[in-house]
């Protein structure tokens, strides 16, 4: 009588979860969540700014009296109003994200160039934008104004869309790798979660 040995193939092991930042975890369906708003706050953004823009330079170019004063109405209320929550948002469901997902806030280049460009946008609107924002609404009754404001609004709002469009350009490609901090491996005596 001759014993077959019976070999038990051993069951594969279940799939690791995504590495998250330092072992925090969020369920997909709250990922998925953030993820959303983060990227409509996000080109919202981008849509105020072109329409800052394009406002900007119908007041550079027309000699309406009334459709001066309209423009820079408008841009007070979307530059000092909107772009605030929309910069915020942005920023704080950015960090969230970093910080719960295998991203993690300064382990790659891109998220950390984000992170510069959103961060730089915030200071320049509120030290810069928001006071020729004002100075140039409290001009309504002035449209003959001088331009050199109107010109310095047009001019950072276009950087700002550029760099709003760099940011959403690093999202997609996510270039350049890794940081210092990114390389590092975890100590070989921590378990991981």
């Amino acid at each position: 009588m001759t014993h077959t040995a019976i070999t038990k193939h051993p069951e594969p092991a279940p799939a690791p979860a995504p590495a998250t930042g330092r072992g925090r975890r969020l369920p997909p369906r709250w990922r998925k969540a953030i993820l959303t708003l983060h990227v409509t706050v996000g080109v919202g953004w981008v849509g105020i700014e072109i329409v800052q823009l394009v406002l900007g330079l119908v007041g550079l170019s027309t000699g309406d009296a009334g459709v001066v004063r309209a423009t820079r109405v408008v841009m007070e209320i979307l530059g000092i109003e909107l772009i605030a929550a929309a910069a915020w948002t942005t920023l704080l469901t950015g960090l969230l994200l970093s910080a719960v997902t295998q991203w993690g806030l300064l382990k790659h280049y891109w998220i950390v160039t984000k992170l510069v460009i959103t961060v730089a946008l915030m200071l320049n609107g509120h030290f810069l934008l928001q006071h020729w924002l004002r100075v140039q609404a409290e001009m309504t009754d002035a449209p003959d104004a001088p331009e050199s404001l109107g010109l310095r609004l047009v001019i950072s709002m276009s950087v700002s869309l550029v760099l709003l469009v760099t940011a959403t350009a690093l999202s997609v490609y996510k270039p350049w790798g890794r940081t210092r901090r990114g390389r590092r491996r975890p100590a070989t005596g921590r378990a991981r979660p």
